[in-house]
C-alpha cells in the first residue's frame, strides 16, 4: 500500500475513534436517561435556537417520561440537565457540595468574561464578590434614571417633529438600547447614549458574540486550540481593553454608580473588577433586553391583559405622577408584576445557569450522580413542565396571583433568577427596571403586533449558543394614547 494512502487511512481511523469516544456516553453515566446524540448534533449544526431545541428534544423527558433529569451532549461533553425544581433546589441550596464548575474547555466566551467574578467563583472568593455586588445593588434603585430613559425611548417611538400618533418600531432593538443605557448609567457609570445614537461599543460586542458562536467550535471546543481564531481573539481582547478603559475612567471620575462603589473595596483586584464589569454588562444588557421584549410582546398579543395592566397603573400612579420605589413595588402593582413574572417564566431570558459539579458521589431523587459530573439547572425546562404549570405554553399572569397552596408550588417552581444562595443578586434591580419601563409605556401608548409579524404564530428568538433567550426582529406598532 502506498505510504500516503496508509497515512490517510490511519488518520481517518484515528479521527473516527476520537469522535466515537467524544460522542459516546461514558460508562459511568449510562444508567441515566439520555437525549440521542444525532438529533442534538443536527440541532447544533443547523443553528436551531435554544428554546426550540429544549421543547423538541429535552422537554419530552419531563412531560412524557416523567424524568427529573436527562443527559445532554453540549459544548464538547455530556452534561446532566436538571428538569425538576425540587431536584434543582436540592442542588442550589448546597453550594459547597455543588460548586460552580470551572469551564474545562477552550470556549472563547470564558476568555471574554474571565474566571474571577461572581458568576464562576466559589467558596470564600464567591462570598467576597457576592457581598460587594449585593451591597452595590442595594444602594438604591435608580427609578429616576429608568423613567428618564423611558422618555428618551418615547422620542424614538414617536419623533416629536413627526406629527403622527402611530409608529411601528423594532422593539427588540430598542429594548437592547434601553437596557444598555440603563446598565451603563447605573452600573458602569458611563453614558452610552444608545437610545438616541448607534453605539459602536455594543455593535462591536454583538459582532464578537456572533463570532464566538461558530457552531463547529461549539460542538468541538478543542478546535480553539488546534485552529485558534486569532482575528476574533484580537477583536475580543480589544473590547476587553475598552472595559479596562471604562474602569480607569471611573477611577479618575467617581460617581454614584455601582462600579464606583466596588472600586472602594480594597480587597477587589484589578482582574476581579474587570471580570465582574463584563459579567454585569452581559447580565444588564442581554438578559434585561430579552425580558423587556418578551413582556411587550405578550401584552401586544393579549390586549385584554394589556388593558388590565394599564388600568392598575393609572389607578395607582395616575396619568402623570413621577414613579417612585414605593409606587413601582410589587405590592403596589401586583397585576403588572404578575405579567412580568409570567413573561419571565414563559420565555426566560437565560435558559439555564452555569454548570455545577458535585464534589463527591450524590443522589438526586432517584438518580445516582457520580462525582465531578457536570450539572445544569435547566430553567426553561422547569418553567414548561406540564405537571407543574398545567398549561405551560399559555400566557396566564393570574397564576401568580394565586394565594392557595397551588400558588405556593408555582412560586417555588419559578426560578427566573435561579434559586438558593447563588441566585441573581440583581433580581430586584431587574424587576424594578421592567416595572418602570412598563408603567411609562402603558401610560403613554397602546400597542399591537403588526399583521405581517414573524411572531404572529408564536414568539421567535434569535440564535444564541450561550443560553440567552432574546426575541428577534420584534416589530411593534405603538399608538399614542389620547389622555
Amino acid at each position: 500500500m502506498d505510504p500516503s494512502t496508509l497515512w490517510w487511512s490511519f488518520s481517518s481511523l484515528a479521527a473516527a475513534f476520537v469522535l466515537f469516544q467524544m460522542f459516546t456516553v461514558p460508562s459511568h453515566l449510562r444508567h441515566l436517561p439520555c437525549v440521542p446524540i444525532l438529533p442534538l448534533l443536527v440541532s447544533y449544526l443547523s443553528g436551531e435556537v435554544e428554546d426550540v431545541r429544549i421543547k423538541r428534544l429535552i422537554l419530552p423527558f419531563a412531560n412524557e417520561r416523567d424524568e427529573g433529569l436527562v443527559l445532554v451532549w453540549a459544548l464538547g461533553r455530556w452534561m446532566i440537565h436538571i428538569l425538576d425544581h425540587k431536584l434543582g433546589a436540592q442542588m442550589a441550596e448546597n453550594p459547597l457540595l455543588y460548586p460552580k464548575e470551572l469551564p474545562p474547555d477552550g470556549l472563547l466566551l470564558w476568555r471574554f468574561i474571565g474566571g474571577s467574578n461572581v458568576l464562576l467563583a466559589n467558596g470564600e472568593r464567591w462570598k467576597k464578590h457576592s457581598n460587594v455586588i449585593r451591597d452595590a445593588f442595594n444602594l438604591s434603585i435608580p427609578i429616576d434614571q429608568f423613567t428618564h430613559l423611558a422618555k428618551n425611548l418615547f422620542d424614538v417611538i414617536n419623533p416629536p417633529s413627526d406629527g403622527n400618533d402611530t409608529h411601528t418600531v423594532d422593539f427588540s432593538d430598542l429594548a437592547q438600547r434601553f437596557a444598555l443605557d440603563a446598565v451603563g448609567s447605573s452600573v458602569l457609570g458611563y453614558d452610552f447614549d444608545a437610545i438616541r445614537t448607534e453605539s459602536l461599543f455594543v455593535h462591536e460586542y454583538n459582532g464578537i458574540m456572533h463570532d464566538i458562536a461558530n457552531p463547529l467550535y461549539l460542538i468541538m471546543p478543542f478546535l480553539e486550540k488546534v485552529f485558534p481564531r486569532r482575528k476574533v481573539i484580537k477583536r475580543m481582547d480589544n473590547l476587553v481593553d475598552k472595559f479596562k478603559m471604562l474602569l480607569q475612567a471611573k477611577r479618575n471620575d467617581p460617581g454614584d454608580d455601582m462600579m464606583t462603589f466596588m472600586l472602594k473595596d480594597p480587597a477587589m483586584s484589578e482582574e476581579e473588577l474587570r471580570d465582574n464589569m463584563v459579567v454585569l454588562f452581559i447580565a444588564g444588557h442581554d438578559t434585561s433586553a430579552g425580558g423587556l421584549s418578551t413582556l411587550i410582546y405578550f401584552l401586544a398579543i393579549h390586549p385584554e391583559i394589556q388593558a388590565a395592566a394599564r388600568e392598575e397603573t393609572l389607578r395607582v400612579l395616575g396619568p402623570t405622577s413621577i414613579p417612585s420605589v414605593d409606587t413601582l413595588s410589587a405590592a403596589s402593582l401586583p397585576y403588572l408584576n404578575a405579567c412580568i413574572r409570567e413573561s419571565l417564566r414563559i420565555n426566560t431570558p437565560i435558559s439555564y445557569i452555569v454548570p455545577r459539579a458535585a464534589v463527591e458521589a450524590v443522589t438526586l431523587g432517584k438518580y445516582y450522580i457520580p462525582p465531578n459530573t457536570s450539572l445544569i439547572y435547566n430553567i426553561y425546562a422547569v418553567h414548561h413542565r406540564n405537571d407543574v404549570w398545567g398549561d405551560p405554553h399559555t400566557f396566564r399572569p393570574n397564576r401568580f396571583l394565586d394565594n392557595t397552596e397551588r400558588g405556593s408550588v408555582l412560586k417555588d417552581a419559578w426560578i427566573a433568577f435561579a434559586s438558593g444562595p447563588r441566585q441573581c443578586p440583581a433580581r430586584n434591580f431587574a424587576l424594578y427596571e421592567q416595572r418602570a419601563l412598563a408603567v411609562m409605556l402603558l401610560r403613554e401608548y397602546e400597542w399591537i403586533l403588526p399583521a405581517d409579524s414573524i411572531h404572529k404564530n408564536g414568539l421567535k428568538n434569535a440564535f444564541s449558543p450561550f443560553a440567552l433567550t432574546l426575541p428577534r426582529d420584534l416589530h411593534i406598532t405603538f399608538t399614542k394614547r389620547k389622555c
